[in-house]
């Protein structure tokens, strides 16, 4: 069995005294991962938004803390970040497309349309998801991204799905050891199917969205990560583990954040 752990949106600011709906997001995201720190996992899987604004302070940041971890980790960048930017950072680590465990292959996609909230993954992304589904020697797997491919039943959220879902999944049909599609973004826990495919989002590790919202809205949900167990037959568990953080400071009169 192979345990992954799935953090998401940390939202780090360039300096210490950046806040998100005012949530201090280094503390929370320091006493999340202190909290991943138990869990003994195998790697870490750390799925965008990962800087506020694509600083190098952010970005120093946040990789100070996920060097500081003895497991692998891997992340994807979301609609705050930029590769490029996080990649040129010292003492960084580059995007990867996949990495094995065992039985099963990881795949990371990028979904970010620059300069914007909204997902897609683009003609090439997808060409290259499906190079590396047709390559694959491995028995199951699963992928990762940033943006929803499916909508959540919050409407200002699922303006910003992924675009060419249909064609996602259209790719994803054809091959039927992809298990399972796991995402960020959208600041909360969802659990779905596609066909036998699971689909799971995580929480944030700041400040939470309010579930079947039509406007934005902030859910009273602690932060949390997402535990995925990978068994070598296939079958998988996943739950989320939340984060008592007392004291966070969340401005309830906010409207949104760009």
């Amino acid at each position: 069995m192979t345990k992954l752990i799935q953090v998401t949106d940390p939202h780090i600011g360039a300096t210490p005294d950046y806040r998100l709906a005012g949530v201090d997001t280094r503390r929370t995201f320091g006493e999340v991962m202190d909290r991943v720190r138990t869990e003994n996992a195998d790697a870490l899987l750390m799925t965008g938004d990962n800087a506020a604004d694509y600083s190098e302070g952010a970005y120093q940041h946040f990789f100070s803390v996920m060097r500081s971890f003895d497991q692998p980790y891997y992340w994807i960048p979301g609609n705050h970040d930029k590769i490029s930017a996080a990649e040129s950072v010292p003492g960084g680590k580059p995007f990867q497309r996949s990495v094995e465990f065992g039985e099963w292959q990881l795949i990371f996609l990028d979904s970010v349309i620059p300069r914007s909230p909204d997902g897609r993954l683009g003609p090439e992304e997808l060409q290259a998801l499906d190079a590396c589904l047709e390559q694959s020697s491995s028995a199951h797997i699963a992928i990762f991204l940033h943006h929803h491919p499916v909508n959540i039943n919050c409407a200002w959220l699922d303006q910003q799905c992924v675009q060419d879902a249909d064609q996602f999944f259209a790719i994803l049909d054809k091959y039927p050891q992809v298990r399972a599609v796991f995402w960020g973004h959208i600041h909360q826990e969802f659990n779905s199917k596609h066909r036998d495919i699971l689909l799971h989002s995580c929480p944030s590790t700041c400040i939470q969205f309010l579930p079947d919202s039509d406007d934005f809205a902030l859910d009273n949900r602690f932060p949390g990560y997402r535990v995925i167990e990978l068994n070598d037959d296939g079958s998988l568990i996943t739950y989320v583990q939340r984060v008592e953080i007392l004291d966070m400071g969340v401005d309830e009169n906010c409207l949104g954040y760009e």
